[in-house]
């Protein structure tokens, strides 16, 4: 296990990241088996290569990358803004969703932008 997963401040911001990256591969995926038209796999490739994206900058975290920990703090308040903006929606299964992530995505803003404070990453090992 990397030494930067044993700090609380960064193993969360990291993990929920990983997740977040999984979860909008998962739904790049969906996305193709809903509508496999030219349309929708343009969108999944984009939600596909978001989703690694977030994988890779999760995984350089935990190498003591300093860059990918701002991509961190970027990503997840680019994620707050977009529950954010599905709260306003006269949608309930998209407000009920929304409402479900909003933790998850303040978890994770809260506690990258205190790693980032603190400089954990250079009290990591």
């Amino acid at each position: 296990m990397s030494d930067v997963l044993r700090r609380p401040l960064l193993a969360v911001p990291v993990l929920l990241t990983a997740v977040a990256g999984l979860a909008i591969v998962g739904i790049g995926v969906g996305t193709v088996a809903a509508n496999a038209r030219t349309f929708g796999v343009g969108v999944a490739a984009v939600l596909v290569g978001y989703g690694l994206m977030l994988l890779l900058v999760a995984w350089a975290v935990t190498r003591r990358q300093h860059w990918a920990l701002g991509l961190v703090v970027a990503s997840s308040l680019l994620h707050l803004l977009v529950v954010g903006s599905f709260l306003t929606t006269a949608d309930r299964a998209q407000f009920v969703g929304s409402l479900l992530v909003l933790p998850v995505v303040l978890a994770t803003v809260v506690t990258a932008v205190l790693a980032v404070g603190r400089r954990e990453l250079d009290r990591v090992g």
